[in-house]
């Protein structure tokens, strides 16, 4: 798993109950599970749940840009990196058998209404206690250690093209 999603996890798990800042650390990882997914992966997910709730939309799909801004050094000041493309969502889901109303926000990178309206879904899906729980087990934490798999061959694939500058032999000292 991510180290921020277990962080979360781990912070939800030691936090005092109704502490405001438990359940926000864990939905945040989650979210962010969400928008790094594949869409294949939620479609196929959401179909099975799909005639237990409906959802409405608060705020349909629609794409815009968001400013990136970085920090020289990870501390100095902020500056422009550039702008990029995401779409957001935002839905109210009702459960079928009654419960509690809930909504879900999702960002995603690039124009895919799809993606956020389903990463919507789920994030509001994940607010309810009946859901959570088999969620998690279901979709999150699968699509967790794909990511992780991702992640690690990429840095496999890199590794050879590791250069180390303080090694390489200069042509003077010979």
């Amino acid at each position: 798993m991510p180290q921020v999603y277990q962080k979360a996890r781990a912070g939800a798990q030691g936090a005092a109950p109704g502490t405001p800042q438990e359940p926000q650390n864990v939905r945040q990882s989650c979210m962010a599970v969400l928008a790094l997914a594949d869409e294949e992966t939620l479609e196929a997910e959401a179909a099975r749940f799909s005639d237990s709730f409906s959802y409405t939309f608060l705020r349909r799909p629609e794409a815009g840009l968001v400013m990136l801004e970085g920090r020289a050094g990870n501390s100095g000041q902020r500056f422009n990196l550039g702008e990029m493309l995401v779409t957001r969502c935002v839905v109210r889901l009702e459960p079928q058998g009654g419960g509690a109303v809930t909504e879900g926000v999702a960002f995603v990178q690039g124009n895919r209404p799809r993606h956020a309206e389903l990463a919507a879904m789920f994030d509001a899906l994940l607010q309810q206690k009946d859901w959570a729980e088999s969620l998690e087990r279901s979709l999150i934490e699968p699509l967790v250690a794909k990511r992780e798999e991702q992640l690690k061959k990429r840095a496999e694939e890199t590794a050879p093209t590791k250069v180390d500058f303080f090694t390489m032999v200069r042509g003077e000292d010979e």
